[in-house]
């Protein structure tokens, strides 16, 4: 989920605990879809866990991009389906409150980036597209959903 506030957007700052020396990365807030959930069901259900805002399924709109990524985290190698939905909220000071003990291994901080910030960066961050991405939905030059990279 791309949280968009003032110009910038809300990311996680994560680490694989069985692998610390591999360093770390940024992400969207989000996750799996449990059983009987819809994406953005999941969607919702994800910002409010790793971020402590509440969110309406109706409010995260449409997939604005998708993905599909494979990477090794804890010993387990994944293969997954990411759609990305963009919402615009207030800045708000996130919280850790509703991270579980995965997360609360692997996640370290939150921190709003602008678009010039993650292109300037060196930090690794997921999608690579990231900042691209985030550029496109703040000028509202996205009409149909991008299909990003696997990195």
């Amino acid at each position: 989920m791309l949280l968009l506030a003032d110009g910038a957007v809300l990311l996680i700052r994560g680490v694989d605990p069985a692998r610390p020396e591999r360093g770390t990365w940024w992400h969207t807030p989000g996750g799996e879809i449990d059983p009987g959930e819809s994406p953005a069901d999941a969607a919702a259900r994800e910002v409010l866990e790793e971020t402590g805002r509440r969110v309406a399924a109706g409010d995260v709109g449409p997939v604005v991009a998708s993905r599909v990524a494979e990477f090794e985290f804890e010993g387990v190698a994944y293969r997954q389906t990411e759609a990305f939905f963009a919402l615009r909220v207030p800045r708000f000071e996130p919280s850790a409150d509703g991270w579980d003990r995965v997360e609360q291994r692997s996640l370290l901080e939150h921190r709003w980036w602008t678009p010039d910030e993650l292109g300037a960066s060196d930090d690794v961050r997921y999608p690579s597209e990231l900042a691209s991405l985030v550029r496109a939905v703040l000028g509202g030059s996205i009409t149909t959903p991008l299909e990003l990279s696997g990195t």
